[in-house]
């Protein structure tokens, strides 16, 4: 397993929330700033786990971008 950084992981898993126009941007940062906070709390192996960010959610996001 690859060792991601904790702002490629919350990227990967912002990235679900950022295609969808219909959320307000301020809603978007309050849940990047919960996301960076729970990271935090939990670790990246635990974060991943919560956050769905299995092999492949995290081949999905590489791709996009």
């Amino acid at each position: 397993m690859a060792a991601y950084s904790r702002e490629f992981l919350v990227d990967a898993f912002m990235s679900r929330y950022i295609k969808c126009t219909l959320i307000p941007i301020e809603k978007l940062e309050a849940l990047e700033q919960m996301a960076l906070r729970f990271y935090d709390e939990v670790g990246r192996d635990k974060f991943r786990a919560y956050a769905g960010l299995d092999a492949d959610a995290i081949k999905q996001y590489k791709n996009q971008c």
